[in-house]
């Protein structure tokens, strides 16, 4: 299991970014560095946010699967930066902010239990857990911060420049609280991993479910040794050393 875990890594890590952009995000270079610094994680697609316009394609009235970007940014933007792209618009065109999202294989569902508590402590309440069939673990991290907007119709903007400017402000703010919630993920699963290394967690687990044998049998309490608390990852509340 490890070593094909292993290998799935290796061959995952070493492909080619097909990404439009080709590159990891730099807001999340170094939590993504982290995470895949770690035998048991790894992350498999990531964008740190962002604020985009793009059109989409039509053929002979007929929408494409494609799209044709106008304007995209990972950082806070304005007006002025906008501009051109604005002065582009033939189409249909959206404006759009996109939180942060990120996509992490997991060795075991240990693992992907504890990098799903830690996104949810970090404000990604819309996080969650998938297995595959062939047991292939992902935690998805992810929130609903999202904004979209359309700007124009064949090419006609819609609204004023006083309402772009307004659009442009929330979708700020949105990427503010969004860099704040990497950096709380980005300290809260250090803390989180280095206080209980994954690679204890299943012993943790096994040491867990020993306990709650003995809780429903007083007899097995009674022959063999209570395992003590601070050694069950499960049972302490790390709320603490999360910043919230």
């Amino acid at each position: 299991m490890a070593k094909s875990f292993a290998n799935q890594k290796e061959n995952c890590l070493s492909k080619v970014d097909c990404s439009r952009k080709g590159v990891i995000d730099l807001p999340i270079h170094d939590l993504c560095q982290y995470i895949n610094s770690r035998d048991r994680l790894f992350t498999t697609s990531s964008c740190s946010g962002r604020i985009i316009i793009f059109e989409d394609e039509e053929e002979n009235g007929v929408k494409k699967k494609g799209c044709k970007w106008l304007f995209t940014t990972h950082t806070q933007t304005s007006l002025e930066e906008m501009k051109d792209a604005l002065m582009d618009i033939a189409g249909e065109a959206v404006f759009k902010f996109e939180p942060f999202v990120m996509h992490v294989q997991c060795q075991e569902l240990q693992d992907a239990q504890n990098l799903h508590s830690v996104a949810v402590s970090s404000g990604f309440r819309n996080s969650g857990i998938t297995i595959g069939k062939k047991g292939k673990i992902i935690t998805a991290i992810r929130s609903t911060q999202g904004l979209e907007v359309p700007l124009s119709c064949e090419g006609q903007i819609l609204i004023s420049e006083q309402y772009i400017n307004h659009i442009i402000k929330i979708a700020n703010k949105k990427m503010e609280e969004n860099e704040n919630r990497i950096d709380r993920l980005t300290h809260n699963l250090k803390a989180s991993l280095e206080a209980f290394p994954s690679e204890n967690l299943p012993e943790l687990s096994k040491k867990k479910k020993l306990q709650n044998k003995k809780r429903k049998d007083p007899d097995l309490s009674s022959t063999t040794t209570k395992a003590k608390t601070e050694d069950s990852f499960t049972d302490l509340d790390l709320s603490d050393m999360f910043i919230k």
